[in-house]
């Protein structure tokens, strides 16, 4: 509009110097008023009022023809050329009613002329004689040209509407396509990838003005038991709260993103010392402290936060993030509900973690882990009655790992279920094979891992251990700890009865350091408490300890069941157990846990001993 508006101008400008020239005067005032009149459509198109500037144009280009027309040779003159071109200027820019105002108004303007010819006022028109067929011809064309023009215009038009409605429907489908792309569906919150850009954005700000940022990773401690239990509407609910009260905790110029189910990350920049840190971290538990309501019920939540610092824990974004994360796990290590800042010394930590657990599944394939037998005796007769079997690691580089090192790396990493299969496999084999070397019915103890006994397959892995043996099912003993009878009482008492049915002995280890309730005791099929070794060792310098001790027997002959001392290391703690009438006992006063061959000799030797 704007460029035909300038053509305009140049065309009528150039007639005005024209007329001058040539001394029309009258020809050049009109059309300088013209020249005004495009002058206004222009101001009103850069004032973007395009229907306004439209309008004007097309009245003051009719005008100026029409009275081009009148002032000179009526329709002998050649300004009815222009009428056509107006006409599909007006059908391009203009509106339906514009058009056909417009058309009206041009067949009047040629009937109106034809009037004035008859009448005589053209004076200086050829001497050619006008009658009715000259402005009917051109009435017709102008009516032809203006049918091509409404048709052509109309189609044109139609395409414009559907190519900008395909433009906006397009700009909106990429505009949904970025937010996808850059937003968490749910909570309206950045995503990992935009968290990504905007920490690249703040490292950079930060070199630039010497400030720290700090990348802090948050996760919902125990989101999951409350999306299994209240259903995922209602875990959805608490993201949605939880993002609203972490973005009410922040500047406007920081971030809170959600990278996963229920973590966040929380990046702020331009910090000027730690402190800031901290207050953010009060914010973030105080408001997470209060009670979050789902379905009309209140809820209590908890978060582990793990914090690392550019540029003291690094200087790069995959670096701070995977720090902030090791810090995070840390916090949850840490008993949860808490922050932890990131150290050097988590690195270290997860290389030996990883170097553990590659080396850990490569050992279960080339036969590095042994079995060491700890044997257990019979308090009143003193006769060996089974062993407790103790996973023992022989490294070819590092030497003898301690189990305390490995099995917390197998349960995170997920091999205890393999090793735990080996084990009640190996375990099994050995105990079958004493049978058969004539040292008696021997019994063999082995630990379960919570995760591994929470596999539907437990039941089939002890029966198939079993089978393969040929070992039968009460010389085997499985130990588990309180915490795991605790935490999934309903199904765990199921597992444990179908396993008592099939003759497999349940023991209680560690018992006294957990729950120690007997409620749950009742109910489940179990049949012996292994009495905590922490207790038993301090029995003779510590009455607590004792009197402990004492009441764990007692209330375990109430319920008949039996008890294991652990720990038995001198001769006095052992006449102290007898006497409260505990039954089994294991220490390092009998022997520390042996090799396989090892234990068969120490067998041996101690059946002729008591012989």
């Amino acid at each position: 509009m704007q460029q035909i508006l300038w053509a305009l101008l140049a065309v009528f400008g150039l007639l005005i110097v024209m007329n001058i020239g040539f001394a029309r005067y009258r020809s050049a005032g009109l059309e300088a008023v013209i020249v005004l009149l495009l002058a206004l459509a222009m101001y009103w198109n850069l004032r973007d009022r395009v229907e306004r500037a439209i309008g004007s144009t097309v009245a003051s280009l009719l005008l100026g023809l029409c009275v081009l027309m009148v002032n000179n040779q009526g329709l002998y003159d050649e300004a009815p050329m222009a009428f056509p071109a107006l006409l599909l200027f007006t059908g391009l820019f203009g509106f339906r009613r514009m058009f056909w105002v417009l058309l009206a108004c041009m067949l009047a303007a040629v009937a109106l002329l034809f009037f004035l010819h008859q009448t005589g006022v053209f004076q200086s028109a050829p001497v050619v004689p006008l009658d009715w067929r000259r402005p009917f011809v051109i009435c017709l064309i102008v009516l032809v040209t203006g049918l091509f023009a409404w048709l052509l215009t109309s189609d044109l038009g139609r395409t414009l509407r559907q190519l900008e409605a395909e433009k906006r429907a397009l700009e909106e489908s990429h505009a949904r396509i970025e937010v996808l792309a850059q937003r968490d569906a749910l909570t309206g919150l950045p995503n990992r990838s935009l968290a990504r850009d905007r920490l690249a954005f703040l490292l950079r700000q930060a070199r630039r003005n010497g400030r720290m940022v700090a990348v802090m990773f948050l996760d919902l401690d125990n989101f999951k038991t409350i999306n299994d239990s209240l259903g995922h509407a209602a875990g959805d609910d608490l993201l949605c709260q939880v993002a609203a009260k972490l973005r009410a905790c922040v500047r406007e110029t920081d971030t809170v993103a959600r990278v996963s189910g229920d973590e966040f990350l929380i990046l702020l920049g331009d910090l000027q010392d730690e402190d800031a840190i901290v207050s953010v971290v009060a914010k973030v538990t105080h408001l997470l402290g209060r009670a979050f309501v789902l379905d009309g019920i209140e809820v209590l939540v908890t978060a582990s936060l793990g914090i690392a610092v550019a540029p003291r824990d690094g200087d790069d974004g995959d670096a701070l993030l995977k720090n902030a994360d090791m810090a995070m796990y840390q916090a949850k290590d840490f008993g949860r509900n808490t922050f932890c800042f990131f150290d050097a010394s988590m690195n270290e930590s997860v290389v030996e973690h990883l170097h553990i657990a590659s080396g850990l599944r490569a050992a279960l394939a080339q036969g590095e882990l042994q079995l060491h037998y700890q044997p257990q005796f019979d308090l009143r007769s003193g006769r060996i009655l089974g062993a407790e079997a103790l996973l023992r690691w022989q490294h070819p580089e590092l030497g003898m790992i301690p189990p305390g090192k490995f099995i917390p790396v197998a349960e995170r990493s997920g091999l205890i279920n393999e090793v735990g299969a080996w084990v009640l496999q190996q375990a099994c084999h050995d105990a079958k094979a004493w049978r058969g070397q004539g040292l008696g019915a021997l019994g063999v103890a082995v630990n379960v891992s919570p995760l591994q006994f929470r596999r539907d397959d437990i039941e089939r892995e002890v029966a198939k251990a079993l089978a393969d043996s040929g070992l039968p099912a009460d010389a085997l003993e499985l130990e588990l700890t309180e915490s795991l009878l605790v935490a999934d009482a309903r199904n765990i008492g199921d597992v444990l009865q179908r396993l008592s049915a099939q003759g497999v002995r349940i023991s209680i280890d560690d018992f006294g350091t957990g729950y120690s309730n007997l409620g749950y005791l009742r109910r489940f099929a179990v049949h012996r408490l292994k009495i905590d070794q922490s207790f038993v060792r301090r029995m003779r310098d510590n009455a607590h300890d004792e009197g402990l001790v004492r009441a764990i027997i007692e209330m375990a002959h109430c319920l008949d069941l039996q008890t294991v001392a652990e720990g038995v290391e001198d001769v006095e703690t052992l006449d102290r157990l007898h006497a409260f009438g505990c039954e089994i006992g294991q220490g390092f006063h009998w022997s520390p846990a042996l090799p396989e061959a090892a234990f068969v000799d120490y067998v041996r030797e101690s059946q002729v001993e008591v012989g």
